[in-house]
């Protein structure tokens, strides 16, 4: 029964560090103290069998993984296929805005729209980092959190110095200033407290 212990322990680490998760995280998301995580993960305890289902879930594995000895390798390819897959999803979303910015160009050229058509494009780079700060949340760190975000904020920036006409738009780059200062202050305070934690 130790072994056994030992094993689900082991795969229980594995596969939070693979998820890039930490216990407090896990726990949040499983409603338990990261206490009990803890425990799961030294062998003391088992979590009972729902929140073992739960875990599978969230993991993307089956409940028989957790009692199996695996090798690194495996492992290994389990993570690798699984942000490969990630990357694949977040490039196919951000390509989605693009074939909708060449479609929508194209139709108001088809109907002899005339102006300032180009600026759909133009305004597509910042929809497209809205896309990607939006899977830096979900799967990536927050350093890719803090460059996506700042993409978002210069291009937004950008967009609008070329589509507003007044004289002194330039302004707007005075303004994206201090919003980069708060959102490297923002992230720099978030990682000393999750290191607090």
């Amino acid at each position: 029964m130790e072994e056994l212990k030992s094993i689900i322990a082991r795969n229980l680490v594995e596969c939070r560090k693979a998820a890039g998760l930490t216990q407090l995280q896990l726990a949040e998301k499983l409603n338990y103290s990261d206490k009990a995580v803890s425990k799961w993960e030294r062998g003391e305890s088992l979590p009972d069998v729902a929140v073992l289902y739960e875990l599978a879930n969230l993991y993307d594995v089956t409940l028989d993984y957790f009692v199996c000895e695996h090798t690194e390798k495996m492992i290994l390819t389990r993570r690798v296929r699984r942000e490969r897959r990630q990357i694949m999803i977040a490039l196919m979303s951000c390509l989605l805005v693009w074939v909708v910015a060449v479609t929508l160009f194209s139709f108001l050229l088809m109907a002899g729209v005339e102006g300032k058509t180009y600026l759909i494009f133009l305004w597509a780079v910042p929809v497209t980092f809205i896309i990607c700060v939006v899977f830096s949340c979900l799967w990536w760190n927050r350093y890719s959190k803090a460059i996506f975000v700042s993409l978002l904020l210069w291009s937004t920036a950008a967009a609008l110095f070329f589509t507003i006409p007044i004289s002194n738009i330039w302004l707007i780059f005075i303004i994206a200033v201090p919003l980069q200062v708060l959102v490297i202050f923002w992230f720099v305070f978030r990682a000393q407290k999750q290191k607090e934690k």
